[in-house]
């Protein structure tokens, strides 16, 4: 076999790449394919990490050299055209499913909702990467704004590395932030917040936010709350909306979360944040608002598996519970623990107990959904199959819901169950990434759509 100086160059391309992937990848954000579905070009897991080189570079290599750059330690991932399971007109058949465990505690998220138009009400959605970039998130917000007032994007980190994938919010920053998070370093003594993150500035440090046009309900903002801790008497923010004059937020002298309020009330497309006078402060992020109404707070925490929740001063819980009176929490997680080879997850159903206990103690009237982990696929042969660990997960989660007594909502089952996510990838758009696993922005407002669904049928029999 002759190879050519082209392959060669090929080949040394892919290597120097996935090189540069695999020492930078936890210094630097994902690298994000900004197309109109939402595409995420390279997402990571712990627990393992498949990648469809075909996809992310095009044509500049071919699938036999992409494969002899593979080891044991990847699945196989091939292009459509070698995957005999392949439709280009694959329909996948979705289900409703209905929210089931302990109904009876949703009564504080639908006691909520009855006042929506008059009191603020917000929800917190934790998970992994399947929110990542708000996928999901975006369209559960959307979908209760419509129905109970509110128009703003809420929460988000003071510096997020899936602003590329968020369609509502740009945030950009500087450089020289020292940045802490369950999914990064992390001392084991600092005040994370409810992001799992926290943000310390240098003096030159700064951050600012900006509204995207893909969704016009989002185009601006009139009110800019600003998340902190362990502030100093004479510490202060400089703010400017719309590139405006600077104006300054003096931040209170308090150890535990606190908020700064910034108004404009004509709607702003833009804050920036200057932090000069900030040293020691910490920093968690910003929610923008329109006054009363329903807001959705995402909360992605990529690479982990929920257990890591635990680790979360219960002080800065309160805090946080105390500032956004969350009425309903969304927890998300469980990709992260899947492997082929293991079929038992009461380890990991006992740590989670453990963490929705506390959440519960945080957050005492609060309702809480766990969403459970969607369909997974692993390749064999020419054939994908559902990851053999999913269903044993799914048995633990359920579990996991009615031993701690929350809700619980199958969306492996509403995406149509076993081998599901192989007509998501193969539909046209795509529902799903070619990792099998995680979801576009058109698979993420299918489910978003249904779990709605099922909130919402509950509340029409509650009322």
């Amino acid at each position: 076999m002759k190879i050519g100086f082209k392959h060669l160059a090929q080949f040394c391309g892919v290597l120097s790449l996935i090189v540069f992937f695999f020492l930078f990848q936890d210094k630097t954000p994902f690298s994000i394919n900004k197309t109109p579905n939402h595409s995420i070009a390279l997402l990571k897991t712990t627990s393992s990490l498949n990648l469809n080189f075909a996809s992310l570079f095009g044509n500049f290599i071919t699938n036999k050299s992409v494969s002899s750059l593979y080891n044991s330690k990847f699945e196989t991932i091939t292009t459509p055209k070698d995957n005999l399971e392949y439709s280009a007109t694959a329909t996948p058949q979705t289900k409703k499913v209905p929210l089931t465990g302990n109904l009876e505690q949703m009564k504080y998220f639908f006691e909520a909702l009855k006042t929506s138009k008059t009191k603020t009400l917000r929800i917190a959605h934790i998970g992994d990467s399947i929110i990542f970039g708000e996928m999901i998130s975006e369209y559960l917000r959307l979908n209760f704004q419509e129905k109970f007032g509110g128009n703003g994007q809420g929460f988000i980190s003071m510096n997020t590395d899936d602003w590329g994938a968020r369609r509502i919010t740009k945030n950009t920053y500087s450089n020289d932030w020292k940045e802490f998070s369950l999914f990064k370093r992390y001392p084991g003594n600092l005040p994370l917040g409810l992001n799992g993150s926290l943000y310390i500035p240098a003096i030159k440090s700064w951050a600012k936010f900006e509204t995207q046009k893909y969704f016009n309900f989002y185009k601006s903002f009139k009110v800019a709350r600003l998340f902190y801790s362990n502030a100093k008497s004479n510490s202060e923010v400089k703010y400017s909306f719309n590139n405006g004059t600077p104006q300054s937020l003096k931040l209170k002298e308090e150890e535990n979360v606190n908020i700064g309020e910034m108004n404009y009330p004509s709607g702003a497309a833009s804050l920036k944040l200057n932090f000069s006078a900030c040293e020691n402060s910490y920093f968690y992020g910003v929610s923008l608002e329109n006054g009363i109404g329903l807001y959705l707070d995402n909360f992605p925490i990529r690479g982990n598996s929920g257990i890591a929740l635990g680790d979360l001063d219960m002080k800065i819980l309160t805090g946080f519970n105390e500032l956004q009176n969350y009425k309903l929490i969304i927890i998300q997680f469980g990709a992260n623990v899947l492997s082929p080879e293991h079929k038992d997850y009461n380890w990991y159903g006992a740590q989670m107990e453990k963490v929705i206990n506390r959440f519960k103690q945080a957050f005492p009237k609060t309702s809480i959904i766990i969403v459970s982990v969607g369909d997974h696929a692993v390749k064999k042969g020419s054939f994908f199959y559902t990851n053999p660990g999913v269903l044993s997960l799914l048995k633990t989660q359920k579990s996991l819901a009615e031993k701690t007594n929350v809700a619980f909502w199958n969306s492996f089952e509403a995406m149509g169950g076993e081998k599901s996510i192989v007509d998501w990838v193969n539909a046209n758009p795509p529902l799903a990434h070619k990792d099998y696993g995680h979801l576009t922005g058109e698979g993420g407002k299918i489910i978003a759509d249904l779990l709605t669904e099922a909130i919402m049928n509950e509340y029409y029999k509650y009322k």
